[in-house]
C-alpha cells in the first residue's frame, strides 16, 4: 500500500477555504458576529440609551427623555468644543484626501513601491501620544504658536494614511490600457486624470473624505498636545470625567456614535456600490 505524506509547504498552498468543513465555518462565523455585536457594537449603542434614558446608569430604558442633550445645548466651553472639532474636521477632510490622491498617483509612477507604501503608512505604526509630543516639541523649537493650526497638522499626519490607501486601493481598479488608450487618443495627463481616472476612484475617494472627517472628529492622543487648552470633543469628554460624570457628557457620547455610525456606514455603502458596479462590468 502506497502512502503520500503531505508536505508543510504543499499545505500553505492548499486553499484555507479547503481546511475546514462547512459546520466549522458556520461555527466560526457565528463566534465573528458575537464578537462583534458583544465587543464592539453594544458599548458605542449602550451609550446611545443611556443619553436618552432618564438615568444616569446602565438600565432596561424606563422611558425616552432629551434632557441631557438640552443640557449639552446650554453648555458654552461643550458648544465650543464641538464647533473646534468640526472645523478640524472639516479642514482634514479637505487636505488629508488631497495629500491621499497626489500619493496614489505617484505611486504609480514610482518603481520602488514597496518602500514608497511604507513611507506613507509609516505615521499608524507611531503611537499617538508619541507623535502629538514629538509635533509639540517641534513646534515650540521653531516658535511656532498657532495651537489650531497645530492641531489640523497632527490630525492630518492621522488621517493620511487612511486616506491613502482607500484612494490607493480604488487606483488598483484602473486599467492601464485604458490610460494608454486616452494618451493615444492625444489626451495629456490632466485630461487623462479628469475624465478617466476621477471617475473610476470617485467613490474611493468620497469614502476617504467620510473616513478622514471621523478619524479627526474622534481623535484624542495627539489633539490633548496640540491645543493649548482649547478643547474638541475627545478632550472635553475626558476633562470632564476627571472631575464629574455629567449628563451632557452622555448627550455628547451619545452624539458622536450616532454621527460616526452614520458616516461609516455611508462610506461604506459607497465602496459596496462601487465593487457591485466593477463587478457588473
Amino acid at each position: 500500500m502506497n502512502s503520500k505524506t503531505t508536505s508543510p509547504m504543499s499545505l500553505l498552498r492548499i486553499d484555507p477555504d479547503a481546511w475546514l468543513s462547512d459546520r466549522s465555518k458556520d461555527w466560526l462565523w457565528k463566534v465573528f458576529i458575537s464578537f462583534w455585536i458583544l465587543y464592539i457594537l453594544a458599548p458605542p449603542i449602550m451609550l446611545v440609551f443611556i443619553s436618552l434614558d432618564t438615568a444616569s446608569y446602565v438600565r432596561v430604558p424606563q422611558g425616552i427623555t432629551l434632557a441631557k442633550y438640552e443640557l449639552m445645548l446650554q453648555s458654552e466651553p461643550l458648544i465650543s468644543g464641538i464647533e473646534r472639532s468640526l472645523w478640524l474636521g472639516l479642514l482634514t477632510m479637505v487636505v488629508a484626501p488631497t495629500l491621499g490622491l497626489l500619493a496614489a498617483l505617484s505611486y504609480r509612477k514610482t518603481s520602488h513601491k514597496a518602500a514608497f507604501v511604507g513611507a506613507m503608512i509609516l505615521p499608524l505604526f507611531v503611537p499617538g501620544v508619541v507623535q502629538g509630543f514629538s509635533l509639540l516639541m517641534l513646534f515650540k523649537q521653531i516658535g511656532f504658536g498657532q495651537p489650531f493650526v497645530s492641531t489640523v497638522i497632527g490630525h492630518v499626519i492621522w488621517a493620511f494614511p487612511f486616506a491613502f490607501l482607500v484612494i490607493l486601493t480604488s487606483m488598483s481598479t484602473v486599467r492601464e490600457d485604458v490610460l494608454l488608450a486616452s494618451a493615444d487618443l492625444g489626451a495629456n495627463e490632466f485630461e487623462t486624470f479628469r475624465y478617466v481616472i476621477l471617475p473610476q476612484i470617485r467613490p474611493g475617494l468620497i469614502s476617504a473624505v467620510i473616513f478622514s472627517f471621523v478619524l479627526s472628529f474622534n481623535e484624542f492622543s495627539r489633539t490633548v498636545f496640540l491645543q493649548f487648552g482649547r478643547n474638541t470633543v475627545p478632550t472635553y469628554v475626558f476633562a470632564k470625567l476627571q472631575v464629574e460624570l455629567s449628563p451632557e457628557v452622555f448627550a455628547l457620547a451619545g452624539l458622536t456614535v450616532v454621527l460616526s455610525f452614520i458616516l461609516i456606514s455611508v462610506a461604506i455603502a459607497v465602496l459596496y456600490q462601487s465593487s457591485s458596479a466593477d463587478e457588473s462590468h
